[in-house]
């Protein structure tokens, strides 16, 4: 949490929006043009630990900025991506990528799957029984 870039390097100036849980700023290394971050406030590390207050803002946050991107870009769609765990950058915690998606921007030609059939099945029977839960 010391080292962490979004406790303690984000300046004033980054902000281009603060809200009670979250912060947004552009991408420092984007992906496409208008490449932004909803970053929370606390130091989370995972969706899992988002409050029901957060993950409640987060989702609504989420829809107000596709939402503004869509109408006012010529946008195909928005693309949106949670990084938490081990998977993020070191020395950052819980962040949301929100990125613009234009006609034959070649988003999905960078991405190789190594699809393995047993992981597929096992998440197969989780999610079923997530019905469960819900």
């Amino acid at each position: 949490m010391d080292n962490c870039i979004f406790c303690h390097q984000l300046k004033e100036e980054q902000l281009l929006l603060q809200t009670r849980c979250f912060k947004v700023v552009f991408d420092i290394d984007p992906i496409q043009n208008g490449h932004l971050l909803l970053i929370s406030n606390q130091h989370r590390l995972n969706l899992t630990e988002l409050t029901d207050e957060e993950l409640i803002e987060l989702i609504r946050l989420e829809q107000l900025i596709v939402q503004l991107i869509e109408e006012q870009f010529e946008v195909q769609g928005v693309t949106i991506a949670s990084n938490n765990g081990a998977a993020m950058d070191p020395d950052t915690h819980f962040h949301v990528h929100v990125i613009p998606r234009y006609k034959e921007d070649g988003f999905w030609d960078r991405v190789q799957v190594n699809v393995r059939q047993i992981a597929r099945a096992k998440l197969a029977v989780l999610v079923n029984d997530l019905a469960e839960k819900l």
